[in-house]
């Protein structure tokens, strides 16, 4: 069994940009573990829905995580808020050190500015996890290997397209448990996802796929150069 955490802005980012690779892994009996810092609370039309958004998405999200089979962890922070600070920072660190996973997902940087912001301190929390410091926050741990996952806008470079035929109608009855929130309650944005999935499952002849890019911002350290074939 391995061990994978996917560090997400929000909990519906990593259902819509992973969830069938969330299935698949779960299926293969590995574990998956979700850390995420949105609540929800700009999920709203009307004035004053702030504190009734924040309530319904708390619900979509235990319907979709209940979906999928993962677990949640969540900091139910303000949509809105500036996640690049060092507090936030610091809890990339302790989630990597507490879940100490084999893979790490997270955010592609071509997207709306705190999926930006996770995008990095992510890649760089992957990196300083193992470095002998912040003892508070845990030992230091190495995961193996970092994928950005793709938003809407795509990864630059996808590295890796992992087949969810099998998983893409959990996936979307995860995605819809949300409802979808952006939107108005009569539109249903699922068939964006199902055309999108599908396009990237065209690229390498299956039905559906999910896209990534591995990410490389420390290298592999080689001993035998045989590794290298």
């Amino acid at each position: 069994m391995k061990k994978i955490l996917i560090l997400a802005a929000h909990p519906d980012d990593a259902v819509t940009c992973m969830g069938g690779t969330i299935c698949k892994l779960l299926d293969e009996g590995h574990k998956v573990d979700v850390f995420a810092f949105g609540n929800g609370d700009e999920d709203y039309a009307e004035p004053g829905g702030s504190e009734a958004a924040v309530k319904q998405y708390r619900t979509n999200t235990e319907k979709a995580y209940g979906i999928l089979g993962c677990s949640l962890e969540c900091l139910w922070l303000p949509d809105f808020e500036d996640f690049q600070t060092r507090e936030l920072y610091r809890e990339c660190i302790r989630a990597i050190r507490k879940y100490q996973p084999d893979i790490v997902f997270a955010h592609w940087w071509a997207e709306y500015f705190q999926h930006t912001t996770m995008a990095t301190i992510s890649r760089d929390a992957w990196n300083q996890a193992r470095w002998f410091c912040s003892g508070d926050l845990g030992k230091p741990w190495t995961p193996a290997k970092y994928y950005h996952f793709c938003g809407k806008d795509g990864v630059g470079q996808i590295t890796h397209l992992v087949d969810i035929s099998e998983f893409e109608e959990t996936k979307l009855a995860a995605h819809k448990a949300f409802s979808f929130h952006f939107y108005d309650e009569t539109e249903d944005d699922s068939a964006d996802v199902r055309k999108h999935d599908a396009y990237e499952g065209s690229k390498i002849g299956v039905e559906y796929a999910e896209s990534f890019q591995r990410s490389f911002y420390f290298p592999e350290a080689v001993t035998d150069v045989n590794a290298l074939f």
